[in-house]
């Protein structure tokens, strides 16, 4: 039976699935069982269906139905249709499974402020993959494949938007375990020249400095840096501020990175007041990416998070 394809786009899709059932089945009641419906029901869709054709499907017996000529021509295109109804959907599912973000920042950043808040993120968003990648360097940063990205700078990436949320502020900070080490313990707040006499930890890059190191520092609170002793150096921020933790010296603390570990009293903050400068780290948005409804809400999320 040859039908036109504006035909089969009139077909009812719940007659065709009545018919399918039917046809594989051999009787009406076994097609009720299998969806749920009753006999009459099956009886009035195959009839509708029919009526549109114009022809007989079934043949109707005292024990079950067999197709028709007509029938038998129909079924293989119905199985066909349905065939790849059921693909489609299967497809479109696994499409809304994996509908990821990926957020791009460094270590430091990722460790020790979006790690402890990513499960608000996942239960916001349950339907979506947040994808989290790190790179400490910039130039890696700007070949990377990524929806948003938190860095460290002045805001300029070419072909991006950066929105500030976080100001460049910095506070030497220890364990109090440190600090009790000391022969006679002193009170906070501390002096330059009290933090000039213990054991400093450097963060050291394998490039240009982009961020506040000691000297730096010392030059900022208006006293001479310290000439050079046993300090300790390390190429990567969580290590420093693991030193720090375990009492191995004193850290420059950069916000918001060492709140939440001042707040639970693994550091302390040795100084009043910080150093601040014009950088920070910024939301960076590629301007080549289109911005998708979940990534919009990735980015408002870090927005409203980083203003709490």
């Amino acid at each position: 039976m040859e039908l036109s394809p504006g035909t089969y786009a009139r077909l009812p899709l719940r007659g065709l699935l009545v018919f399918e059932a039917a046809a594989r089945r051999g009787t009406f009641s076994g097609a009720a069982r299998e969806l749920a419906m009753t006999q009459a029901a099956i009886s009035q869709h195959i009839g509708h269906l029919e009526a549109e054709l114009g022809v007989s499907l079934f043949e109707r017996h005292h024990r079950g139905v067999e197709l028709t000529a007509a029938g038998e021509r129909l079924l293989p295109r119905v199985e066909e249709g349905l065939q790849a109804l059921a693909t489609g959907v299967a497809s479109a599912s696994r499409h809304r499974a994996t509908r990821t973000v990926t957020i791009l920042t460094d270590f430091g950043f990722a460790a020790w402020w979006l790690m402890p808040r990513i499960a608000e993120l996942t239960d916001l968003m349950p339907e979506v993959e947040i994808r989290l990648t790190t790179s400490q360097g910039t130039t890696d940063a700007l070949g990377s494949d990524f929806d948003l990205a938190v860095l460290f700078g002045n805001g300029q990436w070419p072909g991006c938007r950066a929105h500030r949320l976080f100001a460049e502020e910095v506070h030497p900070v220890c364990a109090p375990s440190y600090l009790a080490q000391r022969p006679l313990p002193p009170a906070l707040p501390l002096a330059p020249a009290d933090i000039a006499q213990m054991r400093l930890l450097h963060l050291r890059g394998g490039g240009p400095t982009r961020w506040f190191d000691w000297p730096d520092w010392f030059a900022g609170m208006g006293v001479p840096a310290p000439a050079a002793r046993q300090d300790l150096a390390f190429n990567n921020y969580q290590i420093v501020l693991q030193a720090a933790m375990l009492g191995q010296g004193v850290a420059l603390g950069w916000a918001p990175l060492i709140d939440d570990l001042v707040r639970a009293g693994s550091l302390v903050r040795l100084t009043e007041r910080p150093l601040s400068s014009p950088r920070g780290y910024h939301l960076v948005e590629p301007l080549t990416r289109p911005q998708l409804t979940d990534t919009a809400r990735v980015n408002a999320w870090l927005r409203q998070t980083a203003r709490a």
